[in-house]
């Protein structure tokens, strides 16, 4: 049951980006979250990416609380771009070099030129987890997590398709390193035994490597500007050396650190088969906040007919 928790709490350092709290429907049970609000790269991308495959069901999302011959390229002194042509075909390696690009630049400072606002370090300040199979009823709040080392993202491969009514993009990307550190309250059922541990959390993930695939449109605006505006998002993901450090599971120091060591040691298997286990309650939190980050960035300026 623990192993879930501190599961649960690993995921979501993996796949928020995002700044929102999401909150999944509740039972009527009492719960201690009850005072909180409800709150391979060469084949073709859509031939991936099918309706039942990637379908998202029903849920609320609390938004309150929340790099070629013609790539677009930024110098190290400038941030200026030279827009990626839709029609060219070298589209997906100017991309690629787009994003690569970028992604140091959104350390800290980001670039307000484009209304890109910093994603390192990225502060979340409340999500909602839940999980219910095989006789487990579990819920994880985390809160005040702050995760370092996104803007080092690696771009290794971009496989796209633009057409009229929108676009498929697949994605290879790693990350050297993730670092994440907040407070987390859980609350899981197991028969007739409930556990409510809390406290302070920190994560340290090596070698991230994923293959995201999603769908969108380019959407336009009455002032002639235009937006990115994702559908859908999966990921498959692998990571090397991780780290999970967490005060309060037990009260008893020994076990608490008994419980961490096997955590520890299972979790780049916890990632893999977790990560696609639990879209259903990740994406929409991440396409939420990606399509916030993007709501005023001007997609004009960086694709182009």
């Amino acid at each position: 049951m623990q192993l879930l928790c501190i599961s649960l709490a690993v995921l979501a350092a993996l796949a928020l980006g995002s700044g929102y709290a999401a909150t999944l429907p509740t039972n009527s049970a009492p719960s201690v979250f009850s005072s909180d609000p409800s709150p391979n790269s060469n084949s073709n991308p859509s031939e991936e990416f099918a309706d039942s495959e990637l379908a998202l069901p029903a849920g609320s999302i609390d938004l309150g609380d929340a790099v070629a011959p013609s790539p677009a390229l930024l110098s190290s002194d400038s941030n200026e771009v030279v827009p990626c042509s839709l029609s060219s075909p070298e589209l997906n390696e100017c991309i690629r070099g787009l994003i690569q690009s970028f992604a140091p630049k959104l350390r800290y400072r980001g670039v307000p030129e484009y209304n890109m606002d910093s994603i390192d370090p990225y502060f979340y300040k409340r999500g909602i987890f839940r999980y219910t199979n095989d006789g487990i009823q579990g819920g994880l709040l985390i809160k005040n997590m702050e995760i370092y080392g996104i803007s080092q993202l690696q771009v290794n491969s971009v496989a796209a398709n633009f057409t009229d009514s929108g676009f498929i993009i697949k994605l290879g990307v790693e990350l050297p390193q993730l670092k994440a550190g907040g407070h987390f309250k859980a609350d899981v059922k197991f028969g007739g035994l409930r556990l409510v541990p809390k406290g302070p959390f920190n994560i340290t993930i090596d070698n991230i490597k994923a293959t995201i695939l999603t769908d969108g449109h380019i959407e336009q605006l009455p002032s002639g500007q235009q937006r990115l505006s994702l559908h859908r998002l999966n990921a498959n993901v692998n990571i090397g050396d991780a780290k999970v450090v967490a005060n309060g599971i037990f009260s008893d120091r020994n076990l608490n650190a008994m419980i961490l060591n096997l955590v520890n040691e299972n979790l780049p298997e916890i990632t893999r088969v977790g990560i696609p286990a639990t879209r259903e309650q990740w994406a929409p939190i991440l396409i939420a906040h990606i399509n916030e980050f993007f709501a005023k960035v001007p997609i004009e300026k960086f694709l182009v007919q």
